[in-house]
Formats: C-alpha cells, structure tokens, sequence
C-alpha cells in the first residue's frame, strides 16, 4: 500500500499548538504521522526502549488511544487508522511517551482534519448504475473469509468463489467423531468470465480422527487438473488448497500445499 507520511515537530514545553493534518474521510493503513519533539527549542531523542503512544478524540467524543514505534533516529511514527478517520470532522490528538522506569511525557493537542470523500467506505454502491463495485471486490480479495460447510443430506460441502481467500476449521464433533470423518466435498464455482485471473485459496485445519486425516471428496473432478497430475491425498491436519483456473485448458489448477513437522512438507 502507498504510504503518506506527514512530518511533524512538536515541542513539549508549549501550553497548545496550531498544527493540523489534512487527512480523507475513508482512509485506512495508508496514513502515518513521523513526529520529531523539541524541548524548548532543542532536539529532543526518544530512546528506543520507551513506548509511543497516540491519544485521539474523534468528532464524535470518543477517546481510544493507538501504539507508536519510536525509530533508531529517536523520531516517532504514529498511525492515522480506520478509526480516526471515520467521519468527516476534526480529531484532537496528543501523543505520550513512557519510559521504562514508568516516566511519562506528554506533547501539546494538535489536530486532524478529516476531509469528506466523494465515497466514504461505508457507501460501496456499483460503479456504473447495477454494477459490482470495484472498492468491494478489493476488499473483499485481500480479507480472509471464514469458510462454512453446508450440510447437503448426507454430506457437507466447500462452496468457495472466485477470487476469495478462506480459512476452514474442521474440529468438533459436527464433522465426525473421534474414530471417522464425516462426508466433506469441496465444489469449486463455475468461472463466468476470463476477463480477469481467477484463483481461490483455502487454508485448512482438520484434526486427525481415529488417526486419519480428512478424506476430502473433490466433486467433479473432470472439471480440475492436479498438480503431478493426480488427485491429493490429504495426510496432515493443516493444508492449503491452491487453486488457479487456466483458461487454455478451461479447467481449475489445483495444488495442495501440507504441512507437517519441520521436514514433511509436502506438496
């Protein structure tokens, strides 16, 4: 993520200060303050071992207060996140130094000026009139879903779609009892279109029973190719699925990375 790094100089022996940050209303991991502190006029050098702090009261009255990192030139970098920068209004902050000893320090109040976006997080409408919007779509691929089994009759089954990571935990007696496995199959989604690349990937966790790993059904397994060339064998009880859809061949790629001890990784 491109970063924006506002620098600022703030002297603690000042009763209050007029400095403010422009930020957008929305904004979020892409925002940090690189703060340098005098003492009456003089360079002061945090040391390392202390612990930043930034103290923020956002437009609404609420307080929270969110960790810094001091750097090896003894400047601070302080994030501007989500929360800040909610809603559009100003946002009163100060930052506190800690000491190991127990010592504390405070700056004068500066402020954060939240600037209102012409679409603010909150309102993800398409980008043309029915369309999907393209904000949702990257925050969607770059978060990690929780992946669900739906219970079908007498089986359950991994609906995943396109474009999407997932994690998967198979514990609890729901899936099977201490001795067998109950019946899971994996159904990977039809690709509507090769306009762009489609890929999923689902990281599971699926406790031995009776000694035995998840015997995963996959499906239609003419609608995949494996990786080697034949269909996995799952033996360990944490395993990502890896899957590509190759649009030559009109079919999903699927690898199975398995992880065992340090030295039984296989794939």
């Amino acid at each position: 993520m491109a970063q924006c790094i506002t620098k600022m100089v703030l002297d603690v022996s000042e009763r209050e200060t007029t400095q403010v940050i422009v930020a957008r209303q929305g904004d979020s991991d892409s925002r940090q303050l690189r703060l340098r502190l005098l003492s009456y006029g003089e360079t002061m050098r945090v040391e390392e071992n202390a612990v930043a702090v930034l103290n923020v009261k956002n437009p609404e009255g609420n307080t929270r207060a969110f960790m810094g990192t001091v750097n090896a030139d003894g400047t601070l970098t302080l994030p501007l996140c989500a929360w800040m920068l909610q809603k559009e209004g100003t946002v009163l902050c100060d930052v506190s130094v800690f000491d190991e000893a127990g010592g504390k320090l405070t700056t004068p109040c500066f402020e954060i000026e939240v600037v209102a976006s012409v679409l603010p997080d909150e309102v993800l409408p398409g980008d043309d009139d029915g369309g999907e919007s393209i904000t949702a779509e990257i925050v969607a691929q770059e978060a990690v879903l929780d992946l669900v089994p739906l219970r079908d009759e007498e089986m359950f089954v991994l609906l995943p779609k396109c474009r999407r990571r997932y994690r998967v935990n198979l514990m609890g007696s729901t899936y099977g009892d201490e001795q067998s496995w109950a019946h899971i199959q994996l159904a990977l989604p039809a690709v509507e279109s090769t306009a762009y690349e489609n890929w999923i990937l689902v990281s599971c966790h699926a406790p031995l029973r009776g000694g035995r790993a998840m015997p995963l059904d996959w499906g239609d397994s003419e609608r995949y190719r494996f990786v080697g060339s034949k269909i996995p064998e799952i033996v360990t009880e944490d395993f990502d699925i890896v899957c590509t859809y190759s649009r030559n061949a009109g079919k999903w790629l699927i690898g199975v990375v398995q992880y065992g001890a340090v030295s039984e990784e296989t794939v």
